[in-house]
């Protein structure tokens, strides 16, 4: 009776909701954020000693005004983390509050035109290196668009808001300023995609506006957008689609990529010749490709010599989908294939590493500590990835101006080790000498050289399609650093990935999504010779069977059952949901949703709320008091 009721209620609504979009247009307040209130806890400051010391110190230059409350959230949830969990004494305390303050401000005097920054400062900003045979003089960080946007839903859907909804909207005002302060700090290349929802010609128009208004000229960015592979008269649909945005406002596509290849087909063949064609006329610059596909096909794709650039994902955590592949000379992920694409001069491009690299805005208390007090998560995987891997850029998915924060403060770091200031290299190879030691104390060091190597990838038929390498890597990642929020959102995808097993392993194979290879676990295949040449067969298959048995459910487990098992969280930078509403597994009826209705169902109440502005107000009001 009471699911009956409940389906009457929700039809009820959508109704009554989809009328008001009719009659009022897209609900003003869909993107205006929570409207709770936040009790941050603040023990740090109960320390007389720390809160005297940042009184003076916050007040010195106006520091606290200058702060934004998306900064003051961040700046706290960090250092009650360290001051609860980090056995730190009170003037390491004050001295890690300290730089992250310093983190959110150094930078600012960039972005105001009014100021003239001292010469050291304007040395600070994000360097550029050449990216590869494109010559393109790209800025070591990139502006990702997939959390700035509208919408989720594509734009050529016909339930997708209008474009008049979207360009007069806070989002599309959002992107614009964030767009400005990349380009004050020295971040030059902006990344999109078709299939971002409305982030492409989002993009189009604030580049195009900024234009217009005399910030900067066509020359002073580069603009990236990506079409998935398909057969020639589909891929010139896609292309159309894209040109129509991009033509007539930016006047050519300087790195077009083939989007999410995981496989040479007829379906890229086609594609890279449409490409060529555009190349010739003039309206692209350069042919790449993205991929979340395994090692081995990675490779294949490097290996045709057919591309200038490629977007991969390789992180200090492993290589996302790539992670327990083989690489095709003996070992497993994705560094291999940075390597061999660094000997083509290839540009190589980081997919991702503050969220796919590990969710690293929200890492595990093990994740942190280990780190330590002078690295942020977010800082070594940058860090990683440009001295240790050899990227060329790094792409950051920001949803609004404080996600530069972390950014630059890895930057700085660089620039201050350049300048003979600091020993980065030292700080960087302690924190992931810590990170290694920990693996090899929890699971051996027999397991952590051996453990995910031999393995077949989910392409191979004795495995019917389960990636057996990547559950392991997230049994490595749970038992050693307690990253569970991480692995959950990583294996509920793999459990969404549909197997009809009235199909054959060929069909059910090539239907897997792109951006998706693989499935988890199933206990009715045999796996015994899928794990055959693996150095300890039953442990493997044992801790296989474990991952599927934490991860499997959809609803994540509480934050006591993962206390329980030793995964504590760590610390939450998110301080509002992203603009565009979580892209997960269970999104899509949300989107359309929110589509339907015009933001009063399904993805509601997105962007900066009240509760960032409550939490910040704590802090001043203690600060500011006497």
């Amino acid at each position: 009776m009471s699911s009956i009721v409940a389906a009457s209620s929700f039809t009820a609504n959508l109704f009554k909701s989809t009328i008001a979009y009719g009659l009022f247009g897209w609900n003003k307040l869909s993107h205006s954020g929570d409207t709770d209130t936040a009790d941050e806890s603040l023990t740090f400051l109960s320390d007389p000693v720390i809160l005297s010391e940042l009184r003076t110190f916050l007040k010195d230059g106006d520091k606290l005004n200058r702060l934004s409350d998306d900064a003051v959230v961040k700046i706290c949830r960090q250092v009650e983390f360290f001051y609860t969990e980090g056995n730190l004494n009170q003037e390491e305390m004050v001295s890690l509050t300290k730089s992250l303050v310093d983190q959110s401000l150094w930078y600012l005097p960039l972005m105001d035109k009014a100021a003239s920054p001292e010469p050291e400062i304007s040395a600070c900003k994000v360097p550029k290196v050449r990216f590869g045979k494109t010559e393109l003089n790209i800025s070591i960080v990139t502006c990702g668009g997939m959390r700035l946007q509208f919408s989720w839903m594509p734009d050529t859907v016909p339930i997708a808001p209008n474009r008049t909804t979207v360009l007069d909207s806070a989002p599309q005002q959002n992107l614009k300023n964030c767009i400005k302060s990349c380009l004050a700090i020295g971040i030059n290349h902006f990344e999109t995609a078709r299939f971002y929802g409305s982030s492409e010609y989002q993009f189009v128009e604030a580049l195009h506006e900024l234009m217009q208004e005399g910030v900067m000229k066509r020359e002073d960015f580069i603009f990236q957008t990506k079409l998935i592979p398909r057969k020639e008269e589909k891929f010139l649909k896609l292309w159309n689609a894209t040109w129509d945005n991009v033509g007539e406002k930016l006047g050519y596509i300087d790195l077009l990529g083939i989007h999410a290849v995981h496989k040479i087909n007829r379906a890229l063949e086609e594609s890279i010749a449409v490409c060529e064609r555009l190349k010739r006329e003039g309206k692209i610059r350069h042919i790449g490709f993205s991929t979340h596909g395994t090692s081995e096909q990675i490779m294949n794709l490097i290996n045709t010599e057919k591309f200038e650039y490629i977007n991969i994902h390789e992180h200090f955590f492993g290589s996302y989908h790539g992670s327990g592949t083989p690489d095709t000379l003996g070992g497993e992920g994705n560094l291999a294939c940075v390597k061999r694409a660094l000997e083509l001069d290839m540009g190589v491009f980081q997919i991702s590493p503050v969220d796919k690299g590990g969710k690293l805005f929200r890492p595990s208390k093990d994740c942190a500590l280990t780190i330590g007090k002078d690295l942020t998560p977010i800082g070594l995987a940058l860090l990683h990835g440009w001295k240790n891997i050899g990227f060329h850029t790094a792409s950051i998915g920001i949803h609004g101006q404080s996600d530069l924060d972390e950014v630059m403060g890895a930057v700085k770091m660089m620039a201050l080790s350049n300048q003979g200031k600091i020993d980065l290299q030292n700080i960087l190879d302690g924190a992931t000498g810590r990170l290694e030691s920990r693996a090899e104390n929890k699971l051996g060091k027999e397991w952590m050289e051996k453990g995910l190597l031999n393995l077949p990838s989910c392409f191979d038929e004795a495995t019917d399609g389960i990636a057996l390498g990547h559950i392991l890597w997230m049994y490595n990642l749970l038992e050693c650093y307690g990253m569970y929020e991480y692995c959950h959102d990583r294996y509920i995808s793999l459990v969404g990935t549909q197997w009809n097993k009235k199909k054959s392993f060929k069909e059910n194979a090539d239907a897997m999504p792109a951006a998706n290879v693989g499935r988890s676990y199933d206990e009715s295949i045999d796996l015994t010779k899928a794990l055959e040449n693996h150095y300890n067969p039953s442990l493997a298959l044992e801790r296989i069977k474990k991952v599927h048995e934490w991860l499997s459910p959809s609803e994540p487990m509480s934050d006591e059952e993962i206390e329980k098992r030793g995964w504590k969280k760590g610390y939450n930078l998110t301080v509002w949901d992203d603009m565009p509403g979580i892209l997960d597994s269970r999104a899509t009826k949300n989107i359309v949703l929110q589509n339907l209705t015009g933001g009063r169902m399904g993805i509601v109440g997105t962007g900066p709320g009240n509760l960032v502005k409550s939490g910040a107000l704590q802090f001043r009001e203690v600060i500011s008091k006497e």
